[in-house]
């Protein structure tokens, strides 16, 4: 058997079904008012998945905010651009030097 993983523990879903309960929205009117697939809206309730396009659209919807932690958490990369062009810049020299000794290790022998 393949268990899903799983984005929210049962407290959470618990509560975010709560709170639709609360304001009386049923997850096929989230579905519509969202336009995606009611099945993608019962999972992410669910937490068997995420989107955060979708978890911060029904927070907005909801005027519940953090909702869905994960929505929320920082996914960039630690590296930026300019860090990734230097280290680029210095492998290529590093190859081209390796390059340039071998090359000239090949002539001396000669």
């Amino acid at each position: 058997m393949i268990r899903e993983k799983v984005y929210l523990d049962n407290k959470e879903v618990v509560y975010i079904r709560k709170v639709l309960l609360e304001k009386g929205i049923r997850p096929i009117d989230l579905a519509r008012k969202l336009g995606v697939n009611t099945s993608t809206i019962y999972k992410i309730l669910n937490g068997s998945t995420r989107s955060k396009r979708i978890a911060l659209a029904i927070e907005d919807y909801l005027g519940v905010p953090n909702l869905f932690p994960y929505a929320h958490q920082d996914t960039s990369s630690s590296f930026d651009n300019k860090n990734t062009e230097q280290n680029l810049t210095k492998t290529l020299k590093n190859t081209n030097n390796s390059q340039e000794k071998t090359e000239n290790l090949i002539a001396n022998k000669n």
